[in-house]
């Protein structure tokens, strides 16, 4: 034993220890993690943008059930929303928009990950959505019921959003072009004619097509919806899948982007979306001038006057939704009714801000998606998630998880992001970050990656761990079709443009060729 002499610098030396530790401040915590900044003092995502995504859709893919007339049922066939530890509660749920962000969740993520069983949430929803339709003595017959107000997961109610039936539309129309369903493009096809017979001519007070309806009677029950982008999306779509053998879709496609640029772009009347509150022109949201400006961006041939449109949506919503500021990053609360922050708002913001940057190189832009999307992980993997399955609230503002806001309308923002930022996607690893088109099948190796997409012209981003080579339908690609090297601040980008080509090989150069 020392002497206690000894031993009194040694209580001393600890007793400083102890009084330092106690000073120092507590850590800053954004919800359940703590704040992590870079030297700058930006904000940085608490994790990797990959775990973040692959917790969510396991939770998805692993989602609680109960019991409804149909048997066991994913609790996202039932409800909207859980309570904030996670426990199911009913909540109007709202089927119909969910079902199009669920395949873009699918469609993004398998191409990503190679993950086949994510598909299976999609097929769920689109499966109980299109049993549900309306009958054919209705007077708007065999269209989707876009909300359930029971909610028991059996969708009977008579009044509908027109806007989230064309969303719906466009998810079966998706669900076609990733799996081959004919059953569900058949259904799209008789949803488009019966919104080219309910269309009219559309004013400042009336969209081109309504945007609640009494299904069963034919009532308009609220005029006007602003997310008339949809529609239009929708009949993008139709068209391209030959679905429009009249051309009457095509011209209804025209009068309603004519309509969303003469009037929303012009006087910022930007109501009409969510389904759980009553619709009022002085209630505007975030939702639809975003959606609007993502079209634009991924469409600027279709929209000559995108390049001075873009940033006024931008500027306009930041001015609205976008005060408040966490470590500098833009956080977006949802509309004028519900002025809470949300996450995935704030990815959509982000993400609408990485395409502008890839179409112009905005730097400006570019570091504010980056910080924006920082911020949307901190909802993500509250401590109530369990087995690597990520519980996510809603965002800074709003605790309580939703199946659109925590999952489905926020995990395809982050991929959006992965194609026009690509440093947001892990290095050393093999990924598909992004297709303007749909990717049908996807097969990832060491030193190879093979895909087939369904549209046959398309451009495709890649971040990959070896230096490629290309063959297209079997025969090697006009190497001024491809490109490798640093792109946009990442390293092993490999940008791919189709012409006319479906099926892709891409594999090391190292590796002697070998057809698919």
């Amino acid at each position: 034993m020392l002497p206690r002499v000894a031993c009194m610098p040694m209580l001393m030396l600890a007793a400083v220890l102890f009084s330092v530790r106690a000073a120092e401040p507590p850590k800053e915590m954004l919800l359940d993690h703590e704040v992590r900044l870079n030297p700058e003092g930006r904000l940085l995502p608490w994790a990797g943008y990959d775990h973040i995504l692959r917790g969510s859709v396991e939770y998805l893919k692993h989602c609680p059930t109960v019991r409804t007339r149909h048997g066991e049922d994913p609790w996202y066939l039932v409800t909207s929303k859980l309570n904030p530890d996670g426990s199911f509660r009913r909540n109007q749920n709202n089927q119909g928009g969910n079902l199009w962000y669920a395949m873009e969740t699918a469609a993004r993520w398998r191409a990503y990950s190679g993950d086949q069983a994510c598909l299976e949430p999609a097929r769920l929803l689109l499966e109980r959505v299109m049993s549900h339709h309306t009958p054919d003595d209705w007077a708007w017959p065999g269209v989707p019921r876009t909300q359930d107000n029971s909610p028991d997961g059996v969708y009977t109610d008579q009044t509908s959003e027109v806007d989230k039936i064309c969303m719906a539309a466009a998810g079966y129309l998706r669900w076609h072009a990733l799996t081959g369903d004919t059953e569900a493009l058949a259904a799209a096809g008789r949803i488009a004619a019966v919104i080219a017979a309910n269309a009219v001519g559309g004013d400042a007070d009336h969209s081109p097509l309504p945007f609640r309806v009494n299904l069963k009677t034919g009532e308009v029950l609220d005029p006007y919806t602003s997310n008339i982008v949809a529609v239009v999306v929708f009949l993008d779509m139709a068209r391209d899948m030959g679905l429009d053998a009249d051309g009457r879709l095509a011209v209804l496609r025209d009068r309603c982007w004519e309509w969303v640029m003469a009037y929303p772009v012009q006087n910022h009347r930007w109501s009409g979306y969510f389904e759980d509150v009553d619709n009022n022109m002085e209630n505007l949201n975030q939702f639809t001038p975003l959606e609007t400006a993502r079209y634009m961006l991924a469409h600027p041939d279709r929209e000559p006057r995108w390049r001075e449109t873009v940033p006024e949506l931008l500027r306009w919503v930041e001015e609205r939704f976008g005060r408040e500021r966490r470590h500098g990053a833009v956080s977006l609360c949802e509309q004028d009714c519900c002025m809470k922050e949300m996450s995935s708002h704030t990815a959509r913001f982000a993400s609408v801000l990485a395409a502008w940057h890839r179409m112009t190189g905005d730097p400006e832009a570019r570091g504010k998606a980056l910080d924006a999307f920082a911020l949307s992980t901190y909802s993500a993997f509250s401590r109530h998630s369990k087995d690597g399955r990520a519980l996510n609230y809603v965002g800074v503002g709003y605790i309580d998880p939703w199946f659109s806001d925590s999952y489905f309308d926020y995990i395809p923002h982050f991929l959006c992001g992965m194609a026009a930022l690509p440093e947001m996607a892990p290095a050393g690893e093999n990924r598909l970050l992004g297709s303007t088109g749909t990717v049908r099948r996807i097969e990832y190796g060491n030193d190879r990656v093979t895909y087939e997409a369904f549209e046959p012209e398309g451009t495709e981003v890649l971040r990959v761990r070896f230096t490629p080579q290309v063959l297209a339908d079997g025969a090697p690609m006009d190497p001024a079709r491809w490109q490798h090297g640093t792109l946009r601040g990442a390293e092993g980008v490999l940008e791919i443009r189709r012409q006319g080509e479906r099926r892709i090989v891409v594999e090391s150069a190292g590796v002697p060729a070998k057809t698919p």
